[in-house]
């Protein structure tokens, strides 16, 4: 998904306006302000996953099961006893888990500590293992995981087509990226005027607003593609108008 990347480029703006988030009164009570620590928390937490699911692979220690407690890789200094000691015994299991050949990584045949794994290989270990994940991770990590099965019926069901195959597969992903951009940094511009999110209106934002996302390049997807792509991460977190 390293169409991501150039998404990413663009999350803290929208038709060149900046999303910024204002209190209209100081003066906010104890359950206001934890709600706004809570947002702010949660909105890291998407802003760290986006950021990280546009790499293919990911270093199993250092970089998946910190990600898997919603740990920023490289922070490690920073955690308490409890925190490390958990990462520690998930490190543990992980490594049986790969000798038993319940854990796929990329390169057996290296240093344990230099394993690398696909980020939904390790989201489907660790949903069968049962393992407590940030919510934002998990969302995230359910739509790729269906978009791919998506992606492997409709290689399946037609004759590959080659580079034109190629670029539609990318276009799809940059759709997903979109998607996910406006969700997290413009939810208003995604719901009706009941205040649902619609995937109607998440695929009229990025058709109007198609060069942010594919540049010189006319969307493959017909709206209904669109719409129909989206369909199924929608219908994973709320219901859908």
């Amino acid at each position: 998904m390293n169409v991501i990347k150039k998404i990413k480029s663009s999350f803290p703006y929208f038709r060149g306006k900046k999303i910024t988030h204002t209190v209209s009164n100081p003066e906010i009570s104890m359950s206001e302000r934890e709600k706004k620590v809570y947002d702010e928390d949660k909105l890291s937490l998407q802003k760290l996953y986006e950021k990280w699911s546009c790499k293919d692979t990911w270093f199993l220690y250092d970089e998946g099961i910190p990600l898997l407690f919603g740990i920023e890789p490289g922070t490690s200094e920073s955690m308490d006893d409890e925190l490390s000691n958990k990462i520690e015994d998930l490190w543990v299991h992980a490594q049986d888990c790969v000798q038993k050949q319940l854990l796929s990584v990329v390169n057996t045949e290296k240093p344990e500590v230099e394993w690398e794994v696909r980020p939904v290989d390790l989201y489907c270990w660790a949903s069968v293992s049962r393992i407590s994940m940030p919510a934002e991770f998990s969302l995230l990590m359910a739509f790729v995981v269906q978009t791919v099965k998506s992606t492997e019926v409709n290689t399946t069901s037609v004759q590959n087509d080659g580079p034109q195959d190629a670029i539609f597969q990318r276009h799809r992903e940059i759709v997903l990226g979109a998607a996910t951009s406006l969700l997290v940094n413009a939810p208003e511009l995604c719901k009706n005027k009941k205040g649902r999110i619609t995937t109607s209106r998440i695929t009229k934002q990025i058709i109007e607003n198609k060069n942010q996302w594919f540049g010189d390049e006319q969307p493959l997807l017909a709206e209904s593609a669109m719409t129909d792509l989206l369909d199924g991460y929608l219908k994973l977190t709320r219901p859908v108008v």
